[in-house]
């Protein structure tokens, strides 16, 4: 397949889990992860793909800075192309690696890490959370977004397919007790919230 093809696909995939799992505002990651930024934060959204996160804190905190990165040029241009069209102006996205970016040590107040960490081999993971913290300010925190099984019937047949669909990795990435996993890592969970299909966690450097 054509990689414009592809990634166009995929970006209409991304909608798709965007109407399926998180439709219900009130009890999606979204709202937890939007109410959690000040409005004049320096704000990264790490593996931002088409920036959906990104440009929705950019619209929403009017005074705050957002950076978005991702490794993936084609979705960048997707990215780029909505961020053109929403003519928000304090978003910026680039090109770069999650596990060495070009950013200075502590230099933002939040960092977001929505649906990543499941979707890659624990050795990447600790590289991506190592430079995370890094460029983390002291008193900043990382929000990740990561799918959780819900107790319901209902929503666990519906949840069925990310099960089947997701790289190797998720499967026994859900089963972690992700307390225990960030403080390997340095970090602890300050504060967790559930939701629908997922959870967001706040994390804080262990040492602050």
């Amino acid at each position: 397949m054509d990689s414009k093809l592809f990634y166009k696909a995929m970006s209409g995939f991304y909608d798709l889990i965007d109407i399926v799992y998180f439709r219900d505002y009130e009890n999606s990651p979204r709202k937890a992860v939007f109410e959690s930024i000040g409005n004049t934060e320096k704000v990264l959204d790490l593996c931002t793909g088409t920036a959906t996160n990104a440009l929705k804190i950019a619209e929403l905190k009017p005074l705050s800075e957002v950076i978005g990165i991702d490794l993936s040029k084609d979705m960048l241009k997707i990215a780029q192309g909505k961020a053109e069209r929403s003519k928000v102006p304090n978003i910026k996205l680039y090109h770069m690696d999650a596990t060495n970016m070009r950013f200075h040590d502590k230099f933002f107040d939040k960092i977001l890490l929505s649906l990543v960490l499941h979707e890659v081999e624990e050795d990447l993971a600790g590289k991506i959370l190592a430079e995370a913290k890094r460029v983390l300010k002291d008193d900043g925190e990382i929000i990740v977004t990561e799918w959780e099984k819900s107790r319901k019937l209902f929503c666990r047949a519906v949840f069925l397919p990310i099960e089947i669909l997701e790289p190797k990795p998720f499967k026994s990435f859900i089963k972690k007790d992700l307390y225990r996993y960030f403080e390997r890592y340095g970090l602890k969970v300050v504060s967790e919230v559930h939701c629908d299909y997922s959870r967001v966690l706040k994390l804080k450097k262990a040492e602050y």
